[in-house]
């Protein structure tokens, strides 16, 4: 593993992208930081619940149902009315 960038008090990580072959979000390094990012945070919110939350939301390069729940935690609520 290599360390790739420090942000918002938590270090980044990441490995190399031929251990990732068919995911091609490690062969963008800001979009890679920022999909990581949302997982980190979502971990740090249910990991006391649900201690796998930052694997299990990586998973299936980031297509799994935990990135798409913890993304929609980050998304802007629509006013009604």
């Amino acid at each position: 593993m290599e360390c790739i960038s420090f942000l918002h008090n938590a270090w980044i990580f990441t490995t190399s992208t031929t251990s990732k072959p068919g995911c091609s979000i490690y062969n963008d390094e800001q979009l890679h930081i920022i999909m990581d990012r949302v997982c980190e945070i979502c971990h740090e919110m249910y990991s006391h619940q649900y201690p796998n939350t930052r694997a299990d939301c990586r998973s299936d390069c980031f297509r799994s149902k935990h990135f798409q729940s913890c993304l929609d935690h980050f998304r802007p609520m629509i006013p009604y009315g």
